[in-house]
């Protein structure tokens, strides 16, 4: 099957703070590995490493086997990335910045295609704005274009639920099992444990900087002898029943 991206006992340290600690995981080619944490568990800094935008201070990280940390370039161009924290060019419209980033990556995108996919994410009426105007919503979805129009065959997608609506969401889970079924994998995070649950081929568990469960949702369930995925990971992460007397206790 052969993996699209590797991540090879890495290590990263910000200051006195260990980060990431020994990780080491791959991605297939036809797989979607959904990497679930608390906030601060290390997910968006392993996301950068794809890029090269950070590096490990031991370990490799590959992409489609070339080594990120010796081929940066080469390797962002294989990335169809999607950051938590969007980075837009805001003074741009919509069509302005679909024909910056197709031509960034050398992509020749028919004109029927850009307008299918601007229908299809309801773009369409936001087309004489600047992209800075638009919410936040709508500013991932203006990305989610760029990188459908991309086609890439390696997905990063850092939290790329976050402020879509139901409709939108269900777009992007469709376009993302259809795209790595034909030619791609992908590594994605979300808070939204039902998205996770339903999308996942493989389920990644981070805490603390390492990967402390990793399986089918249906394989962690059953060895965790729950119900929920949610259930999985507030037992893996070490959430506490006794919070929830704390807080009924604020309101006694």
């Amino acid at each position: 099957m052969g993996s699209v991206i590797r991540f090879e006992d890495v290590w990263k340290q910000f200051g006195n703070l260990m980060v990431l600690k020994e990780v080491s995981f791959s991605v297939n080619n036809g797989e979607i590995v959904v990497l679930l944490g608390p906030n601060g568990s290390g997910k968006s800094t392993l996301f950068k490493m794809t890029l090269g935008l950070v590096k490990p201070d031991s370990g490799r990280v590959f992409v489609e086997d070339i080594d990120v940390l010796l081929n940066p370039i080469e390797a962002r161009r294989r990335v169809g990335y999607m950051p938590e924290d969007l980075i837009v060019y805001e003074s741009l419209k919509i069509n302005e910045y679909l024909e910056f980033i197709s031509s960034i990556y050398g992509v020749q995108v028919d004109i029927d295609m850009v307008e299918k996919v601007i229908d299809l994410l309801g773009l369409q009426e936001h087309l004489g704005k600047l992209i800075g105007e638009l919410s936040h919503g709508t500013k991932r979805k203006v990305l989610l274009a760029a990188l459908m129009l991309r086609e890439p065959k390696v997905l990063v997608l850092d939290e790329v639920f976050s402020g879509l609506d139901p409709s939108s969401a269900r777009i992007v889970k469709t376009w993302i099992r259809e795209l790595v079924k034909r030619r791609a994998g992908a590594l994605i995070s979300t808070h939204i444990l039902p998205i996770a649950e339903a999308i996942a081929d493989r389920v990644l568990i981070i805490h603390q900087g390492r990967i402390v469960s990793e399986g089918k949702p249906s394989e962690l369930k059953e060895i965790f002898r729950v119900k929920e995925l949610e259930d999985v990971f507030l037992q893996v992460t070490g959430y506490s029943s006794e919070i929830e007397g704390i807080i009924k206790a604020l309101y006694e």
